[in-house]
């Protein structure tokens, strides 16, 4: 039988292997592979920071949830991807290493957040990106009483060559992987200050390595900048941060933010097993270059989904459920099963929620592909859009077969 190994636990991996196994059934033995038997849902990590939220809520336990639909799960760190034998070698949690063999791989292990690139990240940083940064900011929140608060993003260390083989307009280049996490916790926290009384004491400065949401048009941006003018937040651009002290965060000019509370979505890299691998399976960023379909243009029983896929700009979780749907539906065929194949039509899709004032700003903006579409809408009903979305994901246990019927989440 057909064997497929499925790497990750998140939206670049489950999303191909629920859509495959669904697919085509018993025609092969699909196996998934990530470092935690749990999975969290990433973007609603910002609630748990501002208290609203507990971690578990939205904490799937894949040795459950996978077999239950007929996916065989392994709890196991990948090391690297040997793609001239193809092998995947992972370690295992009781410190065994196991080399397994596969028909097909679809690598969704995501990227690397790089806290270590910046100096001073483990005593004086704070993010939202993993459950034990957002408790970690929880904490320190409560206990904040007023001050100069920086939210923004490290750079994002993108592949340059080779380029995948898609139109170069589907596969831009960005100085941030993804700024919608720092455009909703500025949103966030100016409710949560506004809450706790104490809006008045606290200066917010939100900053980018390069032009701030420069995945949306420049319509979207202006109208972002309107915001935070009326909600009394400054923004400063093209600050690649380099170090993080107890009062201020200083970037790779020497340029310094006053800065007691620092907050940031940090650097992001290839993944380390990538850089691992085969050389020619990655990009010099340690990112896989695909087509279309997703398929490695090195090797072609190698794909990719979400943010180990060089093609994705930004690392958005819209993105990764795309790439994953479309590399399932593309070895299902492959498999023998005539499935209809998604065209890969990417957009900024995204939702801003800011739950403690009552709204969300939805995204939905194609220009940075050389569309014409943009659209940035505060609501009420988008942070119950939100709300929904959350809901249908954990009670789908992360299969979000009816996803693409929902239009802009």
């Amino acid at each position: 039988m057909t064997k497929v190994l499925v790497l990750g636990g998140r939206f670049g991996a489950l999303t191909p292997a629920y859509t495959l196994k669904r697919l085509v059934g018993s025609k092969a033995e699909i196996k998934l592979i990530n470092e935690s038997r749990f999975s969290w849902l990433r973007l609603d990590l910002p609630h748990v920071s501002i208290g609203v939220k507990d971690v578990d809520q939205f904490k799937l336990d894949l040795s459950q949830a996978l077999p239950e639909k007929g996916i065989e799960f392994q709890e196991g760190k990948v090391i690297k991807i040997d793609a001239k034998n193809n092998e995947v070698i992972y370690k295992k949690p009781d410190g065994s290493i196991e080399e397994e063999e596969y028909d097909y791989v679809i690598v969704g292990i995501g990227a690397h957040l790089g806290t270590e690139l910046i100096k001073g990240w483990d005593k004086y940083g704070y993010s939202v990106c993993e459950p034990d940064f957002a408790l970690k900011l929880r904490d320190r929140l409560a206990t904040f009483q007023g001050g100069n608060v920086t939210i923004g993003s490290g750079y994002f260390y993108q592949g340059r060559n080779p380029r995948p083989k898609v139109p170069e307009n589907l596969a831009p280049f960005s100085d941030a992987a993804c700024e919608g996490p720092v455009f909703e916790m500025s949103l966030m926290l100016h409710g949560y200050f506004k809450k706790k009384g104490i809006l008045d004491k606290v200066k917010m400065t939100v900053y980018s390595p390069g032009e701030y949401l420069s995945d949306l048009s420049s319509e979207a941006r202006k109208a972002v900048g309107e915001m935070y003018k009326q909600l009394g937040i400054t923004l400063v651009q093209n600050f690649r941060v380099r170090e993080i002290t107890e009062q201020e965060i200083i970037d790779e000019k020497g340029n310094k933010l006053p800065s007691d509370l620092s907050i940031i979505l940090p650097p992001y890299t290839g993944n380390p097993a990538l850089k691992n691998s085969t050389p020619d399976l990655v990009d010099d960023g340690g990112f896989i270059p695909t087509d279309l379909n997703m398929v490695s243009i090195k090797y072609d029983n190698v794909y990719a989904s979400g943010d180990a896929n060089s093609m994705t700009v930004p690392k958005l979780a819209y993105l990764a459920v795309k790439t994953g749907r479309i590399a399932a539906q593309h070895l299902a065929n492959r498999l023998g099963v005539q499935t209809k194949i998604d065209k890969y039509d990417p957009a900024v899709v995204c939702i801003a929620d800011n739950p403690l004032e009552g709204y969300g700003v939805a995204v939905s903006d194609n220009t940075m592909y050389k569309g014409t579409h943009s659209t940035a809408v505060p609501s009420p009903v988008n942070s119950i859009k939100k709300e929904l979305f959350v809901k249908y994901f954990m009670w789908s246990k992360g299969d979000l077969a009816l996803e693409k019927y929902f239009g802009e989440w």
